[in-house]
C-alpha cells in the first residue's frame, strides 16, 4: 500500500468515526479533509477561518504524515503576518509560536509509523477562547527552528482533517 493510500485510509476512518460527533451542537463553518503536499520551507494554510468570539465555537483537527512537521494556529493577525513573512522568505522581526492551545509539533502516533498532530484527546473538539481572525498552518519549514527542514528535503505529504464549529444560537 503506498503512502497516499495509507494516509487516505486513515483520514477516511477518522471521518467516519467523527461523523456523529456534532451531538454537542454547532454549525460546521470550515471543513477540510484532504491530502496536501508541502514543499520544504513552506506551509499549507487555511486562512478563511471566521472569528468565533461572539458566538463561541471550537476547532478539531488531526494531521498525519510519514515525517515530522509542525502545526501552527494563529489567533493574532500580527503574529500570523510575522509567520507568513518567514514562509515567504523574509526575515520577520519575531517568530511567534502561535496559540499555545493548538500549535504543536507532530509526534509519532502510537502503534503507527506516522507522525500526528491533533487537538486534545485524539482530535476531539476543543473550545477556541481567543478572538479571531484565525489562521491554521501545516508547517514544513525551519520556522522557530523546532523542526529543521532543508531545501533539498522531501516534500511533506500529509492528510489534513480540520473542522471549525460555531455554536448554535439557542434562539
Amino acid at each position: 500500500m503506498n503512502r497516499r493510500s495509507v494516509l487516505q485510509t486513515l483520514g477516511a476512518g477518522v471521518a467516519v468515526a467523527g461523523s456523529g460527533c456534532l451531538g454537542g451542537g454547532g454549525e460546521v463553518i470550515v471543513s477540510v479533509q484532504q491530502d496536501v503536499t508541502v514543499e520544504p520551507g513552506n506551509a499549507w494554510m487555511e486562512t478563511e477561518i471566521p472569528d468565533l468570539s461572539e458566538s463561541g465555537g471550537a476547532i478539531e483537527y488531526i494531521v498525519r504524515a510519514e515525517q515530522a512537521f509542525d502545526v501552527y494556529f494563529f489567533s493574532d493577525e500580527s503574529d500570523f503576518e510575522q509567520y507568513n513573512a518567514y514562509i515567504k522568505g523574509d526575515d520577520p522581526d519575531s517568530t511567534p509560536p502561535g496559540n499555545s492551545d493548538f500549535s504543536q509539533a507532530a509526534v509519532p502516533a502510537e502503534g503507527s509509523e506516522l507522525y500526528e498532530a491533533t487537538t486534545d484527546n485524539g482530535g476531539n473538539r476543543q473550545s477556541v477562547e481567543s478572538t479571531g481572525p484565525y489562521y491554521f498552518a501545516v508547517d514544513h519549514s525551519s520556522y522557530r527552528m523546532e523542526n529543521r527542514v532543508e531545501e533539498f528535503d522531501d516534500s511533506l505529504q500529509a492528510f489534513v482533517d480540520l473542522k471549525v464549529i460555531r455554536k448554535r444560537s439557542l434562539i
